[in-house]
């Protein structure tokens, strides 16, 4: 296209998130990865700390102060963004892909995520990054993106255009890979010898995803995530109660009203999505059925947590902050097998 590439720092690039913005953004026609950060890992080769990644860039400290850079992709832990990213968005554009600024009540941060928020003062506020429920240019004029978590993604993305149509409360089964749990995790309950063979739900009744599904959807929601022996995707069945008189019909016409332009959003007519096939893909498909008998909508949503649910959105954002396509570089076919 003939234009200089954009200039990208991804910190914490050894990680799933981090490691997946490396990857995609090397097929990236209008961005270049020029800086990659490892507190642990300073001074390795990015490829021996991740040798899927046919890089040849070194790690290197963050230090925040000589970053350079028109765009960088927090991909730390918790706590990270709260301290760096007040400063950062004054100098570049801010893409955080942890929690920390995802949602807009400091009270609602600190209830559910019991620690205080350090960076409550923050201004402006980092737009939730959401690419089909925002307008392009409220997202474009954003300093700042919160890159929402992988959960929210998939079960907004079902649920956010049927608001007209919710009678209740939804239930929302929902089941992810063990990537989603992040690349550091030591704990024996990763470990695939505990996984391999079963699956169980965690966070039951607490889980902190909720209230993010809670803000953006302006109402309650039942919310159980569950842990699946797969290494990726997310797959969110969700239990609607619709108001009299409203069925299929109706929650497919909702998603095809708010979906139209989209690309990334794939509506199923026939048949139910598998995980794998949007494995490695920015895509969410749908699916939809009505129970005549309870009155509810079952509603079905496939994404790979670490694309479309972490690294393919924050990308996303990318380039619609830029005044890209919201396509660029980013794949819409899945690996098969």
């Amino acid at each position: 296209m003939g234009q200089q590439p954009i200039v990208a720092a991804v910190i914490g690039a050894t990680g799933y998130t981090g490691s997946e913005v490396v990857r995609l953004l090397s097929a990236h026609p209008l961005a270049q990865v020029c800086t990659v950060t490892s507190e642990r890992q300073a001074g390795r080769p990015l490829r021996g700390a991740c040798p899927w990644l046919a890089s040849d860039l070194v790690l290197e400290p963050f230090d925040a102060e000589s970053l350079e850079a028109n765009v960088a992709f927090l991909c730390q832990e918790a706590g990270f963004a709260m301290e760096f990213l007040p400063a950062l968005q004054r100098r570049m554009r801010v893409i955080d892909l942890s929690a920390d600024f995802r949602l807009s009540r400091i009270d609602d941060y600190e209830t559910w995520y019991g620690r205080p928020h350090t960076a409550a003062q923050c201004k402006p506020w980092p737009v939730y990054g959401l690419c089909e429920s925002k307008a392009a240019e409220e997202i474009a004029a954003a300093t700042a993106i919160a890159n929402p978590g992988c959960y929210p993604t998939a079960t907004l993305l079902a649920l956010a255009p049927l608001s007209d149509l919710i009678d209740g409360i939804p239930v929302v089964d929902a089941k992810s890979g063990v990537s989603g749990a992040g690349r550091s995790k030591t704990e024996t309950d990763y470990l695939f010898t505990e996984l391999a063979g079963g699956f169980k739900p965690y966070g039951v009744t607490g889980h902190r995803h909720t209230p993010e599904i809670e803000q953006e959807l302006g109402r309650r929601v039942r919310f159980t995530p569950h842990l699946i022996p797969a290494a990726r995707g997310i797959c969110s069945t969700i239990h609607v109660p619709l108001r009299a008189g409203a069925g299929r019909a109706d929650v497919l016409g909702a998603w095809q009203s708010a979906y139209r332009d989209r690309p990334f959003v794939e509506i199923r007519t026939e048949g139910w999505p598998s995980t794998k096939e949007v494995q490695g893909s920015n895509r969410c498909v749908l699916a939809a059925a009505f129970d005549e008998r309870t009155g509810h909508a079952v509603l079905v949503s496939v994404i790979d947590n670490l694309v479309k649910g972490a690294a393919g959105q924050a990308i996303q954002n990318m380039n619609l902050m830029f005044g890209f396509p919201e396509d660029t570089g980013l794949p819409m076919a899945g690996l098969w097998p």
